[in-house]
């Protein structure tokens, strides 16, 4: 098969190559993809771990190629997405024309659902889950996808308008939540799912906390804080509003200086980190659930995937589209490649 290999040890640092098509283990399943989604992690992992070297990505849709032997929800020719583990195994990458992923993080797609749009959830989609409702231990949404009447309570979503951002805004406001969102030129994105955002632009830190502040004070009270950006100065911005609120939680995706040194935040702040990989792990049981409940309201046009932005040529496309990611470039979309597109395969 061909896949695209990230290194940093090559001058390109992504280039298409050629893999034996992995076999499954007995608990996962194979995946010919149709449509692979990007993460702003995916350009970082070759910086950020010594040596690491693989085929990178996490968000698939495709169809079933063969499942182990332990597998019986999925068949041959199944359409699907996935969310395929982490930094691990070549076998795990997204960007090739096949990908392994476990069974619990895999869930049928209905056949009028773009495989563009189901590629956008799998890795995005489960950390806005696990943060909003282990992390933060919000109460989870219906499951029927049906909006739960408002409890008077607010989430503040720094970074709404991001792919992380626009999940954890939907999955807030079903679950009853009112959602103040940080956002700047793809502000109404998160205005689009319901969010009240606050634009940061032309703000000072002091000025942008004021107006989160007097945002959250006119819909109700904070019950939590979900930063989808996650440095150290959106942390410091978080915290004066959670310590005006009487104290609370943030939970960051990246980490931060609240989180290693948390002596650098007022007392009544704590940060908790959302890390997705643990829906390999302890959260496997919650991630397999709320893959399938939220995958069936994508299929009923009950749940919104991220504003979808096609990159040409496939596999070729992938470079270009880290070098965009890299480069701050790509805002309220989340990139997809058609495999197909792939020239090497024309």
């Amino acid at each position: 098969m061909k896949g695209v290999f990230f290194s940093a040890s090559i001058p390109s640092k992504y280039e298409i190559r050629d893999f034996d098509i992995p076999t499954p283990d007995d608990d996962e399943v194979l995946i010919k993809n149709v449509a692979v989604a990007s993460n702003p992690k995916d350009w970082k992992l070759i910086k950020w771990i010594q040596g690491w070297e693989a085929i990178e990505g996490n968000d698939v849709c495709g169809h079933v190629e063969a499942v182990g032997s332990k597998v019986t929800e999925f068949k041959k020719g199944d359409k699907v997405a996935a969310f395929s583990i982490m930094a691990k195994d070549v076998k795990y990458g997204a960007y090739a024309e096949y990908t392994v992923a476990p069974a619990h993080t895999t869930w049928h797609v209905a056949e009028s659902t773009p495989y563009e749009d189901a590629a956008t959830l799998p890795l995005a989609v489960m950390t806005a889950q696990i943060g909003l409702f282990k992390r933060l231990a919000l109460h989870t949404p219906p499951e029927d996808g049906s909006d739960a009447l408002s409890n008077g309570e607010v989430v503040v979503v720094n970074g709404a308008a991001s792919s992380v951002g626009s999940f954890a805004v939907q999955l807030a406001k079903k679950a009853g939540y009112a959602v103040v969102g940080t956002a700047g030129s793809s502000a109404k994105v998160a205005q689009d799912l319901g969010a009240h955002v606050v634009d940061y632009r032309g703000k000072s830190d002091d000025e942008l906390a004021e107006a989160i502040k007097e945002a959250v004070a006119k819909l109700g009270q904070l019950a939590g804080t979900f930063d989808a950006v996650s440095t150290d100065s959106t942390v410091d911005l978080l915290a004066k509003i959670v310590d005006g609120s009487g104290g609370g939680l943030i939970t960051t995706v990246l980490p931060t200086r609240g989180e290693e040194k948390p002596d650098s935040l007022p007392s009544s702040v704590k940060v908790a980190r959302t890390m997705v990989g643990t829906a390999h792990s302890d959260d496997s049981e919650f991630a397999a659930k709320w893959y399938r409940i939220i995958g069936s309201w994508l299929d009923q046009s009950k749940f919104k995937a991220n504003n979808v932005k096609v990159l040409p040529g496939g596999l070729d496309g992938v470079a270009q589209g880290m070098d965009l990611l890299e480069q701050g470039k790509v805002n309220g979309v989340k990139l997809v490649y058609r495999i197909s597109e792939t020239k090497s395969l024309q």
